[in-house]
């Protein structure tokens, strides 16, 4: 596979008499070896105009066919005045480049340009914030992988503090190298050292597209473990009673802050190091979770202001979980340090198969008002909008003289008489999903900084995230379910939703689902019938899932899931669901040899799934629509009519498929419109509806055919929008089922 570079000088390949100078570029050259054919075009001083002008560009494209990976870095020098390129043009180009290269059948991946180790006033700061909302509108509109060198290398400077990231860069005494007899003092370009470093991180990037093999290889069906809360001889006791009923597969840690960082700053890892010595005795592979969702006492009690704050201003206090702001500077401060400890523990242990970032993210909390959210919030608006009387345009501020005069006098949606503007609390939401990402692909990068092992997540349906977003930097889907024996086909819908969320592996992770019935203090839920989470895991298996986890092995004795069935009971015995486990593990044995010989094939028709969907409907229900219920009735009708399906999202591929179904998908941008066009043009069947198109993308109403995109491409008029209840909804669903049966 072709590897064909386009950048500047951070990015270039030198001769000899600049040693020992390099560019990423010419390091990922040496790292990838035979793996990959690298052809670096980058050139010191280009812009994207004189990349173009010069021919770079064109001679880059001559070399790109099908699947020829090219990844473009630039901003350095497009940032100098001299050079001329307006931030416009910066985007145009770019643009254009990705376009080009994509009609091609090449793969573009954008890379966000790498930092410098201070300004120029000796400041360690991002010197290049201009280009990265640029660089991110880009990739989420052209729906190509976008590589955040810029942000990785901030922090990477930052964990070899100011001095010792001179060591990455061409900072050289008088006479130390016979290239430079006078010395360099450069904190832009680097020597081996530094290029190596970031080339190391772009190749762990480029392994879903470099790897011929799947990245699991084997399937895995265990349980979650708590070595913090029993004593070390009930673990031990517990780890051979796993290995006993066939299970090869353990998650831990994701609670457990307290337990590896007792005091501030005094690390303790030793509880992991039997835990993972324990597990590898007895061949179990392990999925080792990054305990950010539990900070311990003593930062609520330094950092109170850490805390989340809620819509009637009141603070939560410590306890439960997931109590602090993922925005909070001093709480990101410290889970990235606790971050890189934990990953520096889990390279060191080959049954280690992955890691797991945090724990169901926004599960218990949603949206948060502190003052760290206000400011953001501002900044993220002036980001998004650019102006002010652009915004008030969008979001249509003339109704009840809502207009803003400056991004800071822009409200956060707290209380109010009534209700606040659609498009403000959509934009609120959205800010919320966005900047939960930052600090999970921040965790990445901490983790990335010392190990290339899997970095995964365990999501579900019921939180309000953006998982497109979320797990385009990690490196395969993790979920989580729960589903009743009555509403079985919620299950089938995680399985085949999760697979796909990622657009370049379709493999995926169940993380948690229960062994009989879920239950807290104040919700105790019917068991499930036998024979039911056997049947899950064999659909599971079939379906592409690389692990089926059980939460958990021994029911807890304290805390508030004490009702949650689990492999076995508290005092050790066996629970409810203990005789399926062990069913479930000697079938999923039996499977084992079929599976590694088989390759999962998708259906030909696909569903299409939307978070910011989910978003609308979160604020614009009608006082009864449910998104979640509406997408699984929907879904549930094509099942049970015996219609094998695959659950897409937006910024999916729609080749291959014959027929694609878009229900609920209330906004439609552009080049979504676009993809569904030439989807039709190459004969494929496309079912719209209901309520597909009905939205803006600021949550407001269509100013033309009240279908916005849709309408126009389909030459509507004369809509009229108006709700039914959801009894009618359901008939129609019905009806849709049995057309489906006679079809």
């Amino acid at each position: 596979m072709k590897v064909l570079l386009a950048g500047d000088s951070t990015v270039a390949t030198y001769s000899q008499e600049f040693a020992p100078m390099m560019g990423w570029g010419e390091a990922l050259a040496a790292q990838l070896g035979d793996t990959a054919e690298v052809i670096n075009f980058a050139k010191p001083g280009s812009t994207t105009r004189s990349f173009m002008e010069e021919g770079l560009f064109e001679q880059l494209l001559e070399k790109v066919d099908e699947d020829a990976l090219v990844l473009f870095q630039f901003g350095h020098n497009d940032q100098n005045p001299a050079n001329g390129v307006k931030l416009n043009e910066y985007y145009l180009r770019l643009q254009r480049m990705i376009a080009d290269v994509k009609a091609k059948k090449g793969q573009p991946i954008l890379c966000t340009p790498v930092e410098r180790r201070v300004d120029g006033n000796g400041r360690a700061v991002q010197t290049l914030e201009a280009f990265l909302p640029i660089c991110r509108r880009l990739a989420e509109e052209a729906e190509i992988p976008l590589f955040d060198l810029n942000r990785y290398t901030f922090y990477l400077y930052r964990e070899y503090g100011l001095e010792g990231a001179k060591q990455l860069f061409m900072w050289l005494g008088r006479g130390e190298q016979a290239t430079y007899p006078m010395g360099s003092v450069d904190d832009t370009h680097f020597r081996e050292k530094g290029a190596h470093e970031i080339a190391r991180y772009v190749k762990i990037r480029l392994q879903e597209f470099l790897r011929q093999e799947p990245l699991f290889k084997k399937h895995y069906y265990g349980a979650c473990m708590y070595p913090e809360v029993w004593s070390r001889e009930i673990f031990e006791q517990d780890v051979v009673h796993m290995q006993e009923i066939g299970m090869n597969f353990a998650r831990f840690g994701e609670f457990a802050w307290k337990t590896i960082e007792p005091e501030e700053g005094r690390f303790d890892l030793s509880l992991f190091e039997r835990a993972l010595e324990t597990f590898q005795k007895h061949g179990i592979d392990v999925c080792l979770c990054i305990p950010t969702p539990t900070p311990p006492r003593w930062f609520t009690r330094k950092y109170p202001d850490a805390l989340i704050k809620n819509a009637d201003g009141t603070v939560m206090v410590h306890g439960s979980r997931q109590h602090v702001c993922t925005n909070n500077e001093d709480f990101r401060r410290y889970a990235y340090r606790m971050t890189r400890k934990v990953a520096s523990l889990a390279v060191k242990y080959p049954n280690v198969i992955a890691i797991q970032l945090d724990n169901e993210f926004k599960c218990h909390v949603d949206l948060c008002y502190c003052d760290t959210c206000r400011t953001r919030w501002h900044q993220h608006l002036e980001e998004a909008y650019g102006t002010v009387d652009n915004l008030n345009k969008q979001w249509g501020t003339q109704v009840w003289s809502e207009a803003y005069d400056c991004f800071e006098d822009i409200v956060l949606p707290t209380r109010t008489p009534f209700l606040h503007n659609s498009s403000l609390m959509n934009a609120f939401r959205k800010f919320t999903a966005l900047t939960l990402n930052e600090f999970a692909h921040d965790l990445s990068h901490f983790v990335r900084m010392e190990t290339a092992i899997p970095i995964t997540h365990n999501s579900a349906f019921g939180f309000n995230l953006m998982n497109d977003h979320l797990f385009a930097d990690l490196d395969v889907a993790g979920f989580d379910t729960y589903p009743s024996a009555d509403n079985y086909p919620a299950f089938l819908l995680n399985v085949d939703r999760w697979r796909n969320v990622r657009k370049h592996s379709n493999e995926s992770l169940l993380l948690e689902t229960t062994t009989s019935h879920t239950g807290h203090l104040e919700n105790h839920v019917t068991p499930h019938p036998a024979g039911f989470i056997t049947a899950e895991m064999f659909i599971g298996f079939a379906g592409n899932l690389k692990s089926f986890s059980y939460w958990h092995f021994r029911g807890h004795r304290h805390g508030v899931e004490q009702p949650h069935s689990a492999v076995v009971t508290a005092w050790g015995e066996p629970d409810m669901g203990y005789n399926d486990v062990v069913q479930s593990s000697k079938l999923a044995k039996e499977m084992e040899p079929h599976l590694m010989v088989s390759e999962y094939r998708k259906a030909k028709i696909a569903f299409m799934y939307s978070d910011n969907a989910k978003r609308f409907f979160t604020i614009d229900h009608g006082g009864y629509q449910d998104h979640r219920g509406l997408v699984t009735d929907y879904y549930s009708s094509l099942i049970k009519a015996g219609i094998r399906l695959e659950v897409i999202q937006e910024n999916s591929d729609y080749t291959g498929y014959e027929v694609l179904i878009v229900p609920f998908v209330r906004w439609i941008s552009a080049t979504v419109l676009e993809k569904l066009q030439a989807f039709v043009a190459g004969g494929g069947k496309l079912i719209l509806g209901p309520m597909t198109g009905d939205r803006t993308e600021e949550l407001a109403w269509p100013d033309r055919n009240g279908l916005d995109r849709i309408g126009e491409w389909l030459g509507f008029s004369g809509v009229r929008q108006f709700s039914v209840k959801i009894l009618l909804i359901r008939e129609i669903i019905g009806a849709c089922r049995k057309t489906w049966i006679d079809w």
